[in-house]
């Protein structure tokens, strides 16, 4: 009874297992699997939180620090070196609470402020650059499976033509026939060769295949099954200077590469206030008495308060240095702008055409490949009634196989560079491709790092220190 109430299970769930096997796994599943996934964004995702803490530090400067220390002394020894009035002993122990607060820092906190920030919006692209990069290794990794099953499946195909075509020809050579229909040794042979050309190329197909997939596996985090042919990638746009344009506003390496240039900016105004004043106020709160024995009544306070104020006027040549040094990475900085916007352009036009030529080709492919069919079909026909040779079905198919194969590469090639195109202009990214999907909010984080333990004199203090910058 057991194993009838398993068939009978396992016949009800069958056609439910074949449909679960059978579910489609599209380019946005992948995409939406590896944005949640993938180590290199979410190291990249944890690095952006941590450079975000620097705008913490810097903000630091303008809150109070606040300790508590605790001492205990004895000191024994002699009043003079000959010890002609005895010695003397110390004992005592003090405890007491410090603050001190910095109230003027001529910008330099200011300005430290400003390149954490900056450097905080960086980050931010950074993280934009390494999720167009993932994205783009999961749409590559994508059309490459599809791209070589496809060229397995055509191998195979081949494979299976060819080898029908050899007992065909095998069988005219050793039965004879009509002279139009009997064949030579040659053509024998030149069928058997074909065939073994087609098992080599079956096999590479195969451990390329196996590749892709790997390589599917190590990039989106599963494998591979039922895959989807995309028709297109969303968000491309309509033309190549609309491209150029949207690249010049949103192209990742250069919006990190224009933040960068205002933190080296800023870099430069934070060496030149160290020339300027620095106004601080300190001071303590606390007790001292004896430390031993203890005697709480003998206990008095102390109360101490100090304002300085410092300025520099010479120290060795040091802050012009530094002043020097951070002017000339201001101007590489400069240059890396201008270099990255020559790249975002250049990959722009690059891929535009790449794009194009790709949906020209795809085109192409799909006339040559019903071409080829139609000749392929046309030829065996023919050869059955010896109008044709075995040389001209071996060459219809060897046609139609390339034009097959160059159409599996164009459509590969074309959705590829789609992504690279869509890199460019700062558009392959999640909020983009997965709309659905909950992404992570990178400008939120640097939100609440400006925000993070916020002091009341923070904002008259910060105000006081932007004076003149």
């Amino acid at each position: 009874m057991s194993r009838v109430l398993a068939c009978f299970a396992l016949a009800v769930l069958s056609p439910y297992i074949a449909q679960a096997d059978a579910k489609a796994q599209s380019l946005q599943d992948a995409l939406a699997h590896a944005y949640q996934s993938n180590p290199a964004l979410l190291g990249e995702q944890a690095n952006q939180r941590a450079v975000t803490e620097n705008s913490v530090q810097a903000r630091s400067g303008w809150r109070p620090t606040v300790s508590v220390n605790m001492d205990a002394n004895y000191q024994q020894g002699p009043y003079t070196n000959a010890f002609a009035l005895g010695s003397y002993t110390s004992n005592y122990a003090e405890g007491y609470v410090a603050a001190k607060q910095t109230l003027y820092s001529f910008g330099h906190t200011a300005n430290q402020v400003k390149a954490a920030d900056a450097r905080s919006h960086a980050a931010r692209h950074a993280l934009r650059l390494t999720e167009a990069q993932v994205f783009t290794n999961v749409i590559t990794a994508y059309m490459n499976v599809l791209r070589d099953r496809s060229i397995k499946d055509i191998r195979q195909a081949d494979l299976s033509m060819l080898q029908r075509q050899v007992q065909l020809t095998t069988s005219r050579y050793n039965l004879g026939g009509a002279p139009s229909e009997q064949v030579t040794r040659t053509d024998v042979e030149q069928a058997e060769t074909r065939r073994q050309s087609a098992e080599v190329a079956l096999t590479q197909a195969r451990a390329t295949l196996a590749a892709s997939e790997a390589q599917f596996r190590a990039v989106i985090g599963e494998d591979p099954t039922h895959l989807v042919m995309p028709a297109a990638l969303p968000g491309l746009p309509s033309s190549m200077p609309q491209a150029m344009k949207t690249a010049i506003q949103s192209n990742p390496q250069l919006a990190q590469m224009r933040e960068t240039k205002s933190a080296t900016q800023a870099d430069v105004e934070t060496a030149r206030s160290q020339w300027g004043p620095q106004i601080q106020v300190q001071g303590t709160f606390g007790t001292i008495g004896p430390g031993a024995p203890f005697r709480g009544r003998e206990y008095g306070e102390q109360v101490t308060g100090t304002v300085s104020l410092v300025q520099p006027i010479y120290n060795g040549g040091l802050y012009n240095s530094q002043i020097r040094q951070a002017r000339d990475k201001d101007e590489q900085a400069h240059q890396n702008v201008e270099q990255a916007r020559r790249s975002a352009l250049q990959d722009v036009v690059t891929y535009w055409n790449a794009v194009e030529n790709g949906l020209q080709a795809i085109r192409a492919g799909q006339a040559e490949v019903r071409s080829g069919e139609t000749t392929l079909k046309g030829y065996q026909l023919e050869y059955g009634y010896g109008l044709r040779s075995t040389t001209d079905v071996l060459y219809a198919d060897q046609n139609l196989r390339s034009a097959q194969v160059e159409l599996a590469t164009s459509q590969h090639d074309t959705i590829v560079a789609q992504a690279q195109l869509l890199a460019a202009i700062g558009h392959l990214q999640a909020q983009d491709l997965i709309p659905n999907v909950h992404s992570y909010d990178a400008e939120a984080q640097l939100r609440h790092a400006r925000t993070r333990d916020w002091e009341p004199l923070q904002a008259p203090l910060a105000a006081l220190d932007r004076a003149g910058w």
